[in-house]
Formats: C-alpha cells, sequence, structure tokens
C-alpha cells in the first residue's frame, strides 16, 4: 500500500537472510526481487511443491484470524504440512514474509466505479485504502522500510497519481498530495483501530468518546487556565457524537479544499505565463 510513501528507508534489517548471506544486510534490490518474483529461490531446505505465494497466502489468513503476533514461519509450516526448513527455500527470513504480507493484503483498488473527476477520484482512493486497512488492521504492526515497490503498492500509486492527473498540478505538487492523502489515511485509520480495540477495556465507544472526553475536561478547566481549551469544551465541539467514517470525512474534506487551492494558485501562474 503506498502508506510506505511517507516513510523512508530507514535502516536495512537484518534477520535470518543477514545469518544465511553473511550479515549483508537486506538492500532495495534484493526487495524488489523479492516482491516482483525475480528472486531465485535459495538452496536452504529441500525442493517442493509449494510457491511464495501459497506461503504468504497462508500467512495473511493467520494474521486475519489472530493478528501478526500468530504469524510464524513454523506455525506457516504446520498450517501446510511441512517442515519450517522447507519454507526457507521460499521465504528467506521473517522480515522477508512481513513485506510479502503487506504486498499481498493490499490487493490493488479497483477503479472501475470511481469518479472521473479530481476530487472524487482522489475521495474514492481515500476511502478504498482506508477500507483495506480496516480489514486488516495487522498492516499497522508491520514496520515499513521502503517505499512502494511491489505490483500491487505501485497499483495503489498509479490509482492515486492518475486521479490527479490533467489538472494544473505539477509532477511534484501530485506526489506531495498523494504523500499528505496517505498519511492522513493511515493515520485516521490506525486512531479508529486503537480507539475500537480499547472499547473492551474502557466501556467507551468511538462515538460516545467525545462526550466523556468533555465531561471529564469539565471537571479539571476553569477559565484562567487553558482558556481557549475550556471555551471549545462549553462550546459542545466535543459533543457532536460524530462517527469515525464522519470525522474521516471532515478530514478528508479539509485537505482536498487544500488542493483545490493549489490547483487555483498553479492555474493563476500558468495565466501569468
Amino acid at each position: 500500500m503506498s502508506a510506505t510513501l511517507i516513510r523512508s528507508l530507514i535502516e536495512s534489517r537484518s534477520g535470518d537472510m543477514a545469518a544465511a548471506e553473511g550479515n549483508r544486510g537486506r538492500d532495495p534490490e534484493y526487495l524488489l526481487d523479492l516482491l516482483w518474483r525475480t528472486h531465485t529461490p535459495g538452496t536452504r531446505g529441500p525442493r517442493g511443491s509449494l510457491s511464495v505465494d501459497e506461503v504468504v497466502r497462508v500467512a495473511v489468513e493467520i494474521a486475519d484470524a489472530e493478528g501478526i503476533a500468530g504469524v510464524s514461519l513454523r506455525r506457516i509450516a504446520q498450517e501446510l504440512g511441512v517442515t519450517s526448513m522447507t519454507l526457507y527455500r521460499y521465504v528467506p527470513s521473517k522480515d522477508d514474509l512481513l513485506d510479502l504480507m503487506f504486498e499481498m493484503a493490499s490487493g490493488q483498488p479497483d477503479t472501475s466505479g470511481w469518479p472521473t473527476d479530481w476530487r472524487g477520484g482522489a475521495r474514492a482512493w481515500c476511502h478504498a485504502m482506508r477500507e483495506v486497512l480496516l480489514g486488516s488492521p495487522w498492516l499497522f504492526d508491520i514496520p515499513i522500510g521502503a517505499p512502494p515497490m511491489g505490483p500491487n503498492n505501485l497499483a495503489w500509486m498509479e490509482a492515486a497519481l492518475s486521479a490527479l492527473d490533467g489538472v494544473s498540478l505539477t509532477d511534484d505538487d501530485m506526489v506531495g498530495v498523494l504523500m499528505i492523502l496517505t498519511g492522513f489515511v493511515y493515520g485516521e485509520a490506525r486512531q479508529e483501530v486503537t480507539m475500537t480495540s480499547a472499547t473492551a477495556r474502557t466501556s467507551v465507544s468511538y462515538q460516545d468518546w467525545g462526550h466523556v472526553y468533555a465531561k471529564m475536561l469539565g471537571r479539571v478547566l476553569t477559565g484562567d487556565r487553558y482558556p481557549t481549551v475550556a471555551r471549545v469544551v462549553q462550546a459542545g465541539v466535543f459533543d457532536s457524537g460524530a462517527s469515525a467514517e464522519e470525522d474521516f470525512d471532515y478530514g478528508l474534506d479539509f485537505l482536498l479544499d487544500s488542493v483545490a487551492a493549489l490547483i487555483r494558485r498553479r492555474e493563476d501562474e500558468e495565466a501569468r505565463g
């Protein structure tokens, strides 16, 4: 998924593959080959009739049922009826497996019913991306160490840039907008997952949190301390009872209004020559 755009290549992760190949670490070229299935299978483990896709599919099924904590090469091997050593021919390390799972779970966006105007297309992209993240919340537990390189994540990138193409935005503008929208969707979806999962512990639903929050702040806020916060709370801002999707749409409209303003600015610059 193109959420990877907002995080740079922060480290070269090591693991089983590093130990097997002299601690050379993993490089972007290796990751690219792995994601596009151009990586030559290793020699570790006996030959078998499995494929990388079969291994990753089982891992995704386990994560969907139990979360990322339930995923291990040993568990996958049990599900497939093979030894753990067999899997190393297809997925050399746990880090490799996580990258492949992220790519597979992202899928590709179905743009067939999306609006053709830039704003409608961008909105549809954001909602589709949110749906993927909420459908597989374990995606938030996978560390992201590189920009999108796999076919699925590049398809998401293409869909977003295509929606923004044809208006008065430079190529730099388009990528910048994509990064901002990606960060927004990723952050909002993660917050929704976190707050929803906390309901069992707090007995407070997402929609009820605003009211509870306002009530608690009302006990400690005074007019001479945090006066602006006190005024906002007293105005009932937090008592709206908005759903997660309503909050998402509010923030998305705010960002798309900003993109519209940038487009108008670029149009004015073009008109002035």
